[in-house]
């Protein structure tokens, strides 16, 4: 998985940003509608007074953390609502003009999602989107690619790694007579 890189919305924001404290029982997903790096998007959240926030942007080389996983996000345009106030809210990157960027953006974002619900012990139901909450068409890009398809992606995330079984079989040469060994 690429890299995780924390730049939290500093305390005194929390009151507009994050203000409740939670237990997270599901994902929400979401694309930027513009072509900012992850980096970026955490930084304009951060900094600026509105109430709007959400707690990952996944891009092509990093997942920047904005807000802590235990505090409420604005994301969902559900108000106090099941998506306000239990979703992870995960912003996937480079939506606006999609292409190879959006592309890695979109299968870091997947691969996040099945990490987080490894670590929680939840199921693919556990994954949702912006639409759910409150009819917004986000993830637009992901949504037009087929929601479906991007579930696969994170199930194959979820599934273990296979490894290789070792054989139990030794092979070995049988030379009917000594010319066999010079060819």
């Amino acid at each position: 998985m690429v890299p995780i890189k924390e730049n939290l919305v500093p305390k005194d924001k929390y009151a507009i940003k994050c203000p409740y404290t939670r237990t997270p029982t599901r994902v929400v997903i979401h694309n930027t509608a513009n072509d900012a790096p992850a980096a970026n998007e955490i930084s304009y959240m951060r900094y600026n007074d509105l109430e709007i926030s959400f707690h990952y942007a996944v891009d092509d080389v990093n997942i920047v953390q904005g807000i802590p996983e235990n505090r409420n996000a604005w994301a969902s345009g559900d108000g106090h609502g099941k998506g306000n106030m239990e979703g992870i809210h995960i912003e996937i990157c480079y939506s606006k003009s999609g292409g190879e960027k959006f592309d890695k953006a979109e299968q870091n974002a997947a691969e996040f999602t099945a990490s987080l619900l490894k670590k929680y012990g939840w199921g693919i139901d556990k994954v949702t989107k912006h639409r759910d909450y409150d009819g917004k068409y986000c993830p637009h890009r992901t949504l037009d690619r087929g929601w479906q398809r991007f579930l696969s992606m994170v199930k194959r995330y979820m599934e273990p790694a296979k490894t290789p079984v070792a054989s139990k079989f030794t092979p070995y040469l049988i030379r009917k007579n000594c010319r066999d060994a010079l060819n």
